[in-house]
Formats: structure tokens, C-alpha cells, sequence
């Protein structure tokens, strides 16, 4: 029986940022979102990988992070903050109204991958219960599975509009900033095609 090798590449870059704080109204200095693409991956069975699958890879994780970056600069024109900018002011630790916006775009990540996981499951014990002789495979099976699933999700979905509220709460304040970024040392990655 061969060996199995999970080769893995992600890159990385540094997008510089600052921000006045909407509660003691100071600078927030220099500080620095890191972003990371998704990561990259080529199985094999060999322990190291030709130059030819190597490369691939690495171009492949170099898009990844290109891709990365340039949603979240969109994102970024349309008013939607990415949590990577973390939004915490370093003189009074409060929380700034701009971050909520992140918070509600991924809002909804967590419930679907609960919701398509119980599925996936619930399919399998379907099939697992017209195509097997296992008596542990039945209907029932299939639907608390995916009941499991919809109650996570459900779970996730609140837990996530509770923090949403909990954040807004914190920072209604009467002033509101936005971040300022610099999106000069990535203006390579935004230039590519």
C-alpha cells in the first residue's frame, strides 16, 4: 500500500490601515491587516512534488491570494470591512461601528456550511438505507440527521445576529469613521488580471 502526501501553499500579504477611534477619538496608528488566500493543494503520492506540479501549485495559491485581495478592496470601496481589519482601538479597546459591516457579511457562512454538512450526511444515510442490508440505516436516521444540521444552523445563524447586536450596541455612538487603508503595497496584486 503507497503513501499519500497532502502538499498545502497559501500566501500571505500585509495591507496597512488606521483608523480614528469613534469613542476617545484618537489614532489609531499603524496597524496591519493580514491576508491570506485560500489555501492551495495538490495530492500526491510522492513526498515532494515535480517542479512542474510545484509551480502550479505555488500560481495557484498566488491566485487564491490575488483573488483574496481584490474582494476585499471592493469590498472596502462599497463600505464593507473585511474582519481581518481588526477594529479594536489600541488606546481604549472599543469596538468601531465600521466592523459591523464585516460581521454581517459572513453572518450567514457558519449556518450554511452546518446546513450543507447535516445534508450531506442525511443524503448518505438515504442512500445508505435503499441500497444497504444495515438496519441502523432508516428514514428516521436520515431526518434526525439532518434535523441536527438545520438546528445547528439555526443556532449559528442567532449566535452570529446576537454578536451583530452586541457590537452594534457598543459602538452607537454619535461620531462614525471609517477606516483608512493603504492599498498602495498590494497595488501589484490589485493590477493583475
Amino acid at each position: 500500500m503507497g503513501s499519500y502526501y497532502k502538499h498545502k501553499r497559501s500566501e500571505k500579504v500585509e495591507v496597512p490601515y488606521s483608523f480614528q477611534c469613534e469613542h476617545c477619538g484618537k489614532d489609531s496608528g499603524l496597524l496591519k491587516a493580514v491576508l491570506v488566500g485560500t489555501e492551495a493543494t495538490d495530492n500526491s503520492n510522492f513526498k515532494t512534488l515535480s517542479q512542474d506540479r510545484e509551480d502550479k501549485l505555488c500560481k495557484r495559491a498566488h491566485e487564491y491570494l490575488v483573488q483574496k485581495v481584490k474582494d476585499t478592496h471592493k469590498d472596502a470601496e462599497a463600505k464593507i470591512f473585511s474582519t481581518e481589519f481588526r477594529d479594536q482601538c489600541p488606546n481604549c479597546r472599543q469596538p468601531q461601528s465600521w466592523a459591523v459591516s464585516g460581521l454581517k457579511k459572513k453572518m450567514f457562512e457558519n449556518p450554511l456550511v452546518c446546513l450543507g454538512v447535516g445534508a450531506f450526511f442525511a443524503v448518505i444515510a438515504v442512500i445508505g438505507h435503499y441500497f444497504t442490508d444495515e438496519e441502523y440505516m432508516t428514514l428516521t436516521l436520515a431526518a434526525g440527521i439532518f434535523g441536527v444540521g438545520v438546528v445547528a444552523a439555526v443556532a449559528c445563524l442567532v449566535w452570529n445576529v446576537v454578536k451583530i447586536n452586541i457590537k452594534s450596541k457598543k459602538t452607537a455612538v454619535g461620531m462614525h469613521n471609517f477606516p483608512v487603508i493603504d492599498w498602495s503595497g498590494v497595488q501589484s496584486l490589485l493590477n493583475e488580471p
